[in-house]
């Protein structure tokens, strides 16, 4: 007698098999860009996924909405996105740079009474790895594992300032998004206050991200002179005026060349 109770296995529908092919080749595409020492092109992509260009366009527009590749603006070419690193543990990837850059901040944290936080350079903005709050009540809002805007920050400006020519006045062409009423967003009053930080070694914010916080940033370069790192200062614009910001550009430099001993 036929046993009608044998469990069957269900086979897949033409969608749900379209769907797993996309995900793999869009797998695909992740592990060749990732395999790539430099952003690589649409056309390249697709010849070697042996994809349609419009595939790959489709495909890559996803990745790149979620945050999983960017887009280099000097070559056109796609590079891995933030999204990757953040599938990483944050503390294993920046544990060695947190944990010696710690006693540092500590002291800046005791010396300005102020907020302090340790930022890395990012192909889109900055990400704040480490943020030690002040005793105050009134304090900056915290920025840990976010990402904040280059042109209106002050680590952001300090990357900026370090740029190539070229690759400046790509991003400068683009449209600059205005935060606050005090954001630069006219190119060349930007180039003017990049050279300006240039001039000092630390960049500063004045209400430009946010109208009630002031910030100055210091960079931390490793042994061969490559940007790794910023430190910064923040607080209320009430009580971290731009004149005490200012007063403070000595002392941020010094903590950031601590820093840099400390890697070495």
């Amino acid at each position: 007698m036929e046993n009608k109770n044998l469990l069957t296995t269900k086979q897949p529908n033409n969608k749900e098999t379209a769907s797993v092919q996309a995900v793999e080749r869009a797998l695909l595409l992740l592990k060749l860009i990732s395999e790539s020492s430099s952003p690589v092109s649409i056309g390249d992509l697709a010849k070697k996924a042996k994809l349609n260009r419009t595939t790959a366009w489709r495909l890559i527009g996803t990745l790149e909405n979620q945050g999983f590749v960017e887009k280099d603006m000097l070559t056109n070419g796609y590079q891995l996105g933030y999204a990757v690193s953040q599938l990483i543990s944050r503390n294993d990837q920046y544990a060695a740079l947190i944990r010696r850059a710690r006693p540092i901040l500590e002291k800046l944290k005791e010396e300005t009474g102020e907020t302090v936080l340790l930022s890395v350079p990012k192909h889109n903005g900055i990400l704040t790895i480490d943020q030690i709050d002040t005793d105050h009540s009134v304090r900056l809002v915290d920025y840990s594992n976010t990402i904040s805007p280059l042109h209106c920050t002050s680590n952001g400006k300090i990357l900026l300032s370090l740029l190539p020519d070229e690759e400046l006045n790509i991003l400068l062409r683009q449209p600059l998004k205005k935060f606050t009423n005090y954001t630069i967003i006219d190119p060349e009053e930007l180039r003017r206050e990049l050279k300006n930080v240039l001039v000092r070694g630390t960049g500063t914010c004045i209400g430009e991200f946010d109208e009630n916080e002031n910030a100055i940033s210091a960079p931390i370069f490793d042994d061969k002179k490559n940007l790794i790192a910023f430190i910064t200062v923040g607080g209320p614009g009430f009580r971290l005026t731009h004149n005490k910001l200012l007063l403070l550009n000595d002392k941020m430099l010094e903590a950031a060349q601590k820093i840099e001993q400390q890697l070495r």
